[in-house]
């Protein structure tokens, strides 16, 4: 199927972004901003350049396409289904427990999807791969990866891009969406992306610049890139962030924000006046929404002194820590990779510009910038997603901060399965685990707002490198302001004799509910919030050990490396014993919501419960 008239081809993209707006509506999460400036660059490709057929997805000869900008998965999966590759009811499930069409792209859930992505920059790697394929096996056909301006600014695209020029693959062609605009702000302001164009023609590429939201353009465009012989294609697509919708277009806040039941039908009454129809399908689906949203309320009971009535999210704390840290230490700069308004570390951009640095969408960059300011005797904090921190810049953690003992503080948000309908590619399971193992790294893991506040103020005094684990969710207050804590010292909460639960992170809030649970029933148990991973505090393990009959671990982490492996290990060696270990059995999680997530991998209150 290749339609070639501009109308029906523009109409198609309406419907298209009419459909993006149903999926992050109905989950009540997702990226609009992105996914509707790519919107028209997604059916041009589907429904007038490609070669492919949505009754054989995995055909060998298909055209291939890759979204390194994964976060956009609802233009994709719009595109999908308008396309006939599964049914458009579908994109209701978005984001939703159990749905395939989770949070980011995964290839073995969804036909269509040539790749699973998720973490920026990593796209035109694969698509080198699949290029090359193309050309070795003499297949023929050829590959498409969009990626996002602001994507660029991490390394691994240049990387890629060498290989690309190298072994002259014509048979490429990179989309770059250029809306100007990623999450912290206008492109220019977080890194500087001048001369995009020259930067892809300096690598070797046949650069085509566009409006990305002119069908005749991108048409025109793709065809010559069919035509470049000997080098690969970069169509550099100027879009506009949120196409289509007035309140939307051209502004930042609608990268990862879904909009509220006013907004929606506003939304999409805009969109279907575009081709002069009837109002009345956005009041549909919101009422809709509305029917099948999951309660919030949650019970009261079972608390102890928690203050369920006040919960806040310890990346809000550690922001409001660093605030204050500011203004008593002169030394102390801070560090992000595009993530401010999200780690919260834009409380201090605010308040001391010129000791804050947003290094945009590099993380591994942002390490070793921090490393740098280590070695001239400055106090940085470093902070991103726990999947990135961990993840991508793992080598310069371990080379640039631990071996040679830099004084740099890495705070990880967005940590663990709570992070929710994001799905398995941000969902970070393994850091507790890979970071525990590097020589000279203190590693923390607060419970809540108190908690975190005292931490991110001890290590600012520590001499040394940190990282602090903290999630992305609002967690109870469980501890009274006043409460004192010790770096390297658990905090026993009860005086249980039937079994000792160590929990850390949000599991402590569940460990507490358990205990009020079990309190009901007869079973006395003690809860041992563990917050200092490394050094972790031998003593408190080995004697609650000793004074209770049932040892019990529960932790948002992978159950291989965590929590769970470190109270064995010191149990092995100093008191053997039995150990019940909760966490993500040796899996990926998935989308859907934090509370969902917790009770379907098991590690919430009723989960603890059920082993008594």
């Amino acid at each position: 199927m290749k339609i070639t008239d501009v109308n029906e081809l523009s109409k198609i993209a309406n419907d298209i972004r009419i459909d993006i707006l149903k999926a992050v509506y109905s989950a009540q999460s997702g990226h609009p901003g992105g996914s509707l400036s790519c919107a028209d660059i997604l059916t041009v490709l589907y429904f007038n350049q490609m070669n492919i057929n949505p009754k054989e997805p995995k055909a060998e000869g298909r055209d291939r396409f890759v979204l390194s900008k994964g976060h956009c998965s609802p233009a994709l999966y719009a595109t999908l289904a308008k396309r006939g590759y599964f049914d458009e009811k579908d994109l209701e499930t978005f984001r939703k427990l159990g749905s395939n069409l989770q949070g980011h792209p995964d290839m073995n859930k969804v036909p269509g999807v040539d790749m699973t992505s998720g973490s920026l920059g990593q796209g035109l790697s694969v698509a080198n791969g699949m290029a090359l394929s193309s050309k070795m096996d003499s297949m023929g056909y050829r590959v498409y990866c969009l990626l996002g301006d602001g994507e660029i600014e991490e390394g691994q695209v240049w990387e890629a891009a060498m290989t690309s020029s190298k072994y002259k693959l014509d048979n490429l062609c990179v989309i770059v969406d250029n809306n100007n605009l990623q999450i912290d702000g206008n492109i220019q302001d977080v890194k500087g992306l001048n001369r995009i164009e020259e930067k892809f023609e300096s690598f070797g590429f046949k650069v085509i610049p566009v409006d990305g939201n002119n069908m005749e353009q991108l048409i025109d465009a793709f065809d010559r890139a069919k035509m470049t012989k000997g080098m690969p294609t970069a169509i550099i697509a100027k879009t506009v962030k949120g196409k289509g919708v007035s309140f939307m277009e051209g502004q930042a806040g609608w990268h990862g924000k879904a909009p509220n039941e006013e907004q929606f039908n506003l939304a999409i009454k805009e969109l279907n006046e575009t081709f002069g129809e009837t109002f009345g399908d956005g009041e549909k689906m919101s009422q809709k929404w509305d029917k099948k949203r999951p309660s919030q309320n949650v019970s009261r009971k079972g608390r102890l002194n928690m203050n369920i009535d006040k919960k806040i999210a310890t990346r809000q704390s550690y922001g409001e820590a660093l605030k204050e840290l500011g203004k008593e230490n002169k030394n102390i700069v801070v560090l992000d990779a595009d993530l401010s308004t999200a780690t919260k570390t834009e409380l201090f951009a605010k308040e001391f510009p010129d000791r804050f640095f947003d290094i945009g969408i590099a993380e591994q960059d942002m390490i070793g910038t921090a490393a740098g300011f280590a070695a001239c005797g400055k106090v940085p904090f470093a902070s991103t997603f726990a999947v990135f921190a961990a993840g991508r810049a793992y080598d310069q953690i371990r080379n640039s901060i631990c071996y040679p003992n830099l004084n740099v503080k890495i705070c990880a948000t967005h940590a663990g399965l709570t992070v929710g309908e994001d799905g398995a590619t941000h969902q970070m399971l393994e850091d507790l685990a890979m970071m525990r193992t590097l020589p000279n790294l203190k590693v923390f893991s607060p419970s809540d707002d108190v908690e975190t506040k005292f931490l991110i103020n001890e290590i600012s005094k520590i001499d040394g490198p940190c990282y602090v684990r903290l999630p992305r969710v609002a967690t109870p207050i469980i501890y009274d302001e006043n409460e004192k804590f010790e770096i390297g010292k658990a905090k026993q909460i009860g005086n249980g004799e039937d079994a000792t639960i160590f929990a850390t992170g949000v599991c402590v809030a569940e460990a507490l509910k358990a205990k009020e649970i079990l309190n009901e029933k007869g079973i006395d148990v003690r809860v041992v919030d563990i917050h200092t991973i490394k050094p972790i505090d031998r003593e408190t393990i080995v004697r609650c050990a000793k004074e209770t009959e049932k040892i019990i671990t529960v932790e948002d982490h992978s159950i291989i490396g965590g929590l769970g492996s470190a109270i064995c290990e010191v149990l092995a060696e100093e008191y053997p014993c039995k150990v019940i270990r909760l966490g993500v059995k040796d899996s990926f999680g998935k989308s859907g919501s934090a509370t969902e997530l917790m009770k379907k991998f098991e590690i919430d209150a009723q989960a603890i419960v059920n082993l008594f």
